[in-house]
């Protein structure tokens, strides 16, 4: 399995959704929950977004990743599909992390690619 562990930052809409895909797919998921340090908890980063309208917040988070030498990778639902899954695919592939801290905006769950996106990422994760 490439996704091996998804840590959530919290329990709100696109959290939930995603808790929901991982545990259908067999992904093992948890809460960050602030007892341990957020850069010794995860191996890396998965910022979900739409047409490259990513917040403030995970900009942020970004940055902090990248300067702790975390893998990022950022991912487009509205992007050509087979282009998306690959790019993922490949970045799990090329960097093996144990944990993947996933972050994306609430809105992005209205979005019927969001949801096409990850049916179609299930598919490919084995």
């Amino acid at each position: 399995m490439l996704l091996k562990k998804i840590i959530l930052r919290n329990n709100d809409l696109f959290e939930t959704d995603i808790a929901e895909w991982a545990k259908k797919n067999g992904v093992e998921t948890s809460i960050f929950d602030g007892k341990e340090s957020l850069f010794e908890l995860v191996d890396s980063l998965v910022i979900i977004h739409a047409d490259h309208n990513i917040s403030k917040e995970n900009k942020e988070l970004r940055m902090q990743m990248e300067k702790y030498h975390k893998p990022t990778q950022e991912v487009d639902i509205n992007g050509t599909m087979n282009a998306s899954i690959s790019s993922l695919k490949f970045w799990l592939e090329n960097n093996s992390p144990k944990s993947v801290l996933m972050v994306g905006d609430d809105k992005l769950i209205e979005s019927s690619r969001f949801k096409d996106y990850f049916d179609e990422l299930g598919k490919h994760l084995n």
